[in-house]
């Protein structure tokens, strides 16, 4: 299953503006059947020099990418800096954990296979790639093949269609029984359509076609929730306020959803449909949104991204060489490593929100 793309425009290309886009650890039952006491951790406070290795990590793309964007509406939260390279606590332990857990959906390619490489480099823990089918994967194959050994035991490739709930609950079972947690999970994979090959995105009222409004809808809004609903035990790092399940790493775990401009209805001010996707990417933002309230009570952020039009099999079907031209199609590198950024600057007061490569919040 492929990541999704989405779209960044310029105000004089309407359709483009609103557009695009191991270790195993004890068993649960063991640790549940320790004391309150000894399950109480004191919240790591991250060294300069841990903090500074971590900065020296993350690469920077070269790419120069055009003004912000300006959103119609009224954001709900905060932007996020990134321009001053702050990086939460969280994300400084977390990452520099080598017990920690990242689970990547969308993995065999284009954004999801760079945030594998991205996690990679930046993190020091298990990343579980999920993709629709193991070894029938080139890019993330032809990936693997080229790491060395160290690397390559970092990275365990998982088989995942997000519309099999079977498959879900197994992949649960797997990451209960090989690390018994999950420190983030990138819910990455989605799916847009290409007008030839799929009736969407639809360009009017009369093009909806019900089967594929119902896939949307499996794919890019019930599939990402029913994994963080699934996963959310794994996720868990906090039981009541002062009580840390963790001995390393965050003491906060974090859900990450790419999501869609094209899913903002402040943001909607015409001249683009695309009914089923814009509907499946806002119940999206809906479930991250109403799902932050709950999540935060055990130690779990939770975010939605809009990455901007990005150079993949996905968008293709839409660049065009305007946007090309303005500097309106990003390369994947780029792209995720400002997504990352964002990730890992956020705090508990960003958990629930929408926020763009930019860090930018986005009106619901």
């Amino acid at each position: 299953m492929s990541c999704l793309v989405l779209t960044r425009g310029a105000r004089d290309i309407i359709c483009a503006r609103n557009v695009f886009g191991c270790k195993r650890l004890p068993p649960l039952s063991l640790l549940s059947s320790l004391s309150t006491a000894s399950l109480a951790t004191r919240r790591p406070v991250p060294t300069q020099s841990s903090k500074s290795a971590f900065l020296n990590a993350r690469v920077y793309s070269t790419f120069e990418p055009p003004p912000n964007n300006v959103y119609h509406g009224t954001p709900v939260f905060k932007d996020i800096n990134i321009e001053n390279k702050h990086v939460s606590h969280a994300a400084v332990a977390r990452n520099n954990d080598s017990e920690a857990v990242f689970v990547v959906t969308g993995a065999s390619r284009s954004m999801g296979l760079q945030f594998v490489k991205e996690l990679l480099h930046r993190t020091k823990g298990k990343i579980l790639a999920c993709v629709l089918r193991p070894g029938s994967a080139p890019a993330l194959d032809s990936f693997l093949n080229g790491l060395n050994r160290d690397d390559r035991s970092r990275i365990d490739v998982h088989g995942l269609d997000l519309t099999n709930k079977h498959q879900i609950v197994e992949l649960s079972q797997y990451l209960t029984s090989e690390y018994g947690r999950v420190d983030a999970l990138f819910n990455v994979a989605g799916v847009l359509g290409d007008r030839t090959n799929t009736a969407g995105p639809e360009m009017k009222l009369s093009e909806m076609d019900y089967n594929w409004c119902k896939h949307q809808m499996e794919v890019n809004a019930i599939g990402p929730m029913m994994l963080t609903s699934t996963l959310s035990p794994l996720l868990k790092a906090r039981k009541g306020k002062n009580t840390y399940l963790r001995s390393s790493g965050a003491q906060e775990s974090v859900v990450v959803n790419l999501s869609a401009r094209v899913a903002s209805i402040s943001d909607n001010t015409g001249g683009l449909a695309w009914y089923t996707y814009r509907m499946s990417k806002a119940a999206l933002n809906a479930g991250v949104r109403a799902s932050a309230h709950e999540l935060r009570r055990t130690g779990i952020w939770t975010i939605a991204l809009y990455p901007g039009m990005t150079d993949t099999d996905m968008s293709k079907p839409f660049q065009t060489q305007a946007l090309k031209e303005k500097g309106l199609v990003f390369p994947v590198e780029f792209t995720v490593g400002r997504l990352m950024d964002v990730v890992d600057a956020m705090e508990e007061e960003n958990s629930g929100g929408m926020y763009d490569w930019a860090g930018q919040a986005i009106p619901f």
